[in-house]
């Protein structure tokens, strides 16, 4: 068999998020006899070349000029550009057979499939659902962003009920959650995601950090870093000794406005806006904290979260569906933004050792049924079907 990977909708030279990064830790554990060709951007080159497969062809389509800006309608044309390059690397492919879009919502990875799996109808096209965007009116950031981003996520499910030969939500919720939007049941399925459990849990940190508490991803608002500012300032308010890190970097201009938030609460000295550093230094960071944050909005599977669970520390949330959904226990949720009771919840656990310790243990036990070894195979038993 031959698969074809669509990993497009990278906009940052830097940062890789949850959903990419979830393909480049799963193709090292698929079968050898799979042949993958990767169609990706060239600056994207860079991770996969750490990959050591025989059977592993990198395609890459060039830079155009609105790569690398923050301004959504640049990543707009920037999308539509890679899209019809990637739909011309596609014409060219000889013997497709399989169809791997690694987005549900990168239009480069939706739309060149839709057009060449229209094309030939003997391709099997699977696709990838992570999480279904809030509407524009629920949703945090800018409105005439949000409402274009719902929309664009739309039509690009209308394309994937139309063509798709399989539809694989990443969780039970979500899957249920699509089959409501009109996904069909024959076609849904479910694949969940995994990570290197006994490599992050036997990591010895070579480095001890003084930073207490821990929160990692893209410097967005559907993150909730703005809530994070709110809720941090309470924290402090019952020990102003605590620090906290942000790992992760992302667009300019709210990374600028979370830094001026951040100096206008006077809170400069205890969070601390790491950006995007080496893997090792996560995970000496990580091992060396009490409590990780996840602070978003909306989230299908969490990776962040579950390196952090991986590393034995409890987690601190908002109650979105992948807690009580992927995960069972081992973290504290507070309704979605209450940043109160979002507060109250870390302060408990920074407070309570043995809490602490508890839900640390729960982390672990948690964790270690996701490993990626099972996830190769879900996904191989979806590639080996014939209709």
């Amino acid at each position: 068999m031959k698969m074809h990977i669509l990993l497009t909708g990278l906009v940052s030279k830097t940062t890789v998020s949850g959903g990419d990064q979830l393909i480049l830790d799963l193709v090292p554990h698929l079968p050898k006899e799979l042949d993958i060709v990767v169609i990706t951007p060239d600056f994207v080159r860079k991770y996969w070349v750490t990959i050591k497969r025989k059977n592993l062809k990198v395609i890459t389509v060039p830079t155009n000029k609105f790569d690398f800006s923050p301004n959504p309608i640049a990543i707009f044309f920037s999308y539509c550009i890679r899209a019809l390059q990637v739909y011309r690397v596609l014409k060219k492919e000889k013997n497709i057979e399989i169809l791997f879009s690694c987005s549900d919502i990168a239009y480069a990875d939706i739309w060149p499939a839709y057009f060449i799996a229209g094309r030939n109808r003997q391709i099997k096209w699977i696709t990838r659902i992570y999480h279904v965007l809030l509407k524009p009116g629920k949703r945090r950031g800018d409105y005439l962003t949000n409402f274009f981003a719902f929309y664009l996520q739309r039509l690009c499910f209308w394309m994937i009920k139309k063509r798709s030969r399989y539809i694989l939500a990443i969780n039970k919720k979500l899957k249920k959650e699509i089959l409501d939007l009109g996904f069909p049941k024959n076609k849904t399925g479910i694949l969940e995601a995994g990570v290197d459990f006994n490599k992050i849990k036997s990591f010895v940190p070579d480095k001890k950090y003084s930073y207490d508490v821990v929160a990692m991803g893209r410097i967005a608002p559907e993150k909730g870093i703005f809530d994070i500012v709110k809720i941090w300032k309470k924290v402090l308010n019952s020990n102003s000794t605590y620090n906290m890190a942000w790992i992760g970097g992302g667009n300019q201009n709210h990374t600028k406005k979370l830094q001026l938030l951040i100096q206008k609460e006077k809170l400069t000295n205890s969070f601390h806006l790491l950006g995007f550093i080496d893997k090792k230094e996560v995970f000496n960071i990580l091992k060396s904290a009490k409590v990780f944050i996840c602070s978003d909005h909306e989230n299908g599977w969490g990776l962040a979260v579950c390196e952090a669970m991986s590393c034995g520390l409890p987690v601190v949330s908002y109650d979105i569906d992948i807690f009580g959904g992927v995960y069972k226990k081992g973290f504290l949720s507070a309704k979605l933004f209450d940043t109160d009771n979002f507060a109250n919840n870390l302060i408990k656990v920074l407070k309570d050792n043995t809490l602490r310790k508890k839900l640390g243990r729960q982390a672990l036990s948690q964790v270690s049924l996701f490993r990626h070894e099972k996830v190769a195979k879900v996904l191989m038993r979806y590639l080996s079907r014939s209709i």
